[in-house]
């Protein structure tokens, strides 16, 4: 076998992968959108962010629920949102989302830094809280910090003047006791904030404190410290979201190979013995334009329709065929039955493997196999001061 034949041999199964990634590439994100993965993974990975991760208390987990839902409610979080507008797609939602998904719209599925800062600390009242602090004295400096640490006393210290919480807040906030504007604003701090989160803040908020020195100026620092926060946060969520992802493509990829019956070793030995079936599929390939094309789409189509191409169950008889041509005893026809299966079996899932690997993979590497394919000689450049020679 020839270099050329080889080629084109390559040429074919690797447009057959591509075309079926295209395939199992649409089915993965029509599961997506439909089941809301990306935007329950972010609710999720939020949850745990504020609530300090993975391995914390059942109380500050339910905690960071309930904070996640209201900041869910903002309307800098709310409008992100997109309505389903297939009544199938809103039915089939509502019967598999978790409870806190069931509402009139879908939960964004990606939220960016700037506005998950700012309305964190809106919903934790944090700018407003700043303009209530006295004017720092020589003796003390408030900062972010202290305003953090003592975010979880002030109800405790609006309600009971003998307080230590009442003395530590005095000393942020001055003589509050007949200040009602300052007292409405602590009532209307959300109840459900995770310690830990609180916590998480005050570190922060300390880094914005050695950058800088002035509380005004320190709570921008402190914003784009808590965008760093949450932008680190989920390109670690992006990273588990692709494992995840990547675990689904490879039972759709299978799935496809079976639903499709592409036996990875039945192609290759189709395409190094019909030279006719190679050609077809060659020359479709080489029609780079296809996914864009739809006319060349609709002329594959028509290939795959074709009972000699090899994929499909109409080949089945084809991939059993040496028991037609075996001429030994039943022990040996059942042996080879056997193996037959475990051969198809195995083609299969040589093919979801191939077809997990995704289009754009396949892509590229058709591109160079048709380059390879089509390179000859490179021509001599000749110049005006330059003849050819005879």
């Amino acid at each position: 076998m020839n270099l050329p034949v080889i080629l084109d041999i390559a040429l074919g199964l690797i447009f057959i992968y591509l075309i079926l990634s295209l395939l199992a590439s649409e089915i993965q994100e029509l599961i997506t959108t439909l089941l809301q993965w990306r935007a329950k993974h972010l609710k999720d990975s939020i949850q745990l962010l504020l609530a300090g991760g993975s391995e914390t208390e059942e109380s500050e987990v339910n905690e960071a629920i309930a904070l996640v839902q209201k900041l869910y409610q903002d309307p800098l979080i709310n409008t992100l949102n997109q309505q389903a507008k297939d009544r199938i797609k809103h039915d089939f939602q509502h019967r598999n989302e978790p409870k806190l998904l069931k509402d009139k719209q879908s939960a964004p599925s990606y939220i960016p830094s700037e506005t998950f800062a700012a309305t964190l600390l809106e919903t934790l009242k944090i700018p407003e809280l700043i303009s209530y602090v006295r004017n720092p004295s020589e003796e003390t400096t408030t900062n972010l910090h202290m305003i953090l640490s003592s975010y979880k006393e002030l109800k405790t210290a609006i309600n009971d003047k003998n307080s230590d919480s009442y003395k530590t807040i005095q000393n942020i906030y001055g003589d509050i006791s007949e200040n009602d504007e300052f007292k409405k604003l602590v009532q209307g701090l959300p109840k459900h904030v995770p310690n830990n989160l609180i916590t998480s803040l005050s570190v922060l908020a300390q880094r914005s404190r050695i950058k800088i020195n002035n509380l005004k100026e320190e709570m921008n620092q402190f914003q784009k410290e808590v965008e760093t926060w949450f932008d680190r946060s989920m390109d670690r969520t992006s990273g588990v979201y692709r494992r995840n992802a990547k675990g689904v493509s490879i039972l759709i990829g299978i799935s496809v190979a079976i639903l499709t019956n592409t036996d990875t070793f039945f192609v290759l030995k189709r395409l190094s013995q019909d030279s006719a079936i190679r050609s077809a599929i060659t020359q479709s390939a080489i029609q780079q334009n296809i996914i864009d094309n739809e006319n060349a789409r609709n002329q594959f189509k028509e290939l795959l329709g074709n009972a000699s191409v090899p994929i499909g169950w109409q080949n089945i008889s084809q991939q059993f065929e040496p028991l037609r041509t075996s001429r030994g005893n039943s022990l040996n026809n059942w042996l080879l039955r056997i193996w037959l299966v475990f051969k198809i079996f195995f083609g299969w899932i040589v093919s979801g493997l191939a077809i997990a690997m995704g289009a754009p993979f396949w892509f590229d590497i058709l591109n160079k196999v048709i380059n390879v394919r089509n390179s000859g000689p490179k021509p001599t450049k000749y110049t005006k001061d330059q003849p050819s020679e005879k």
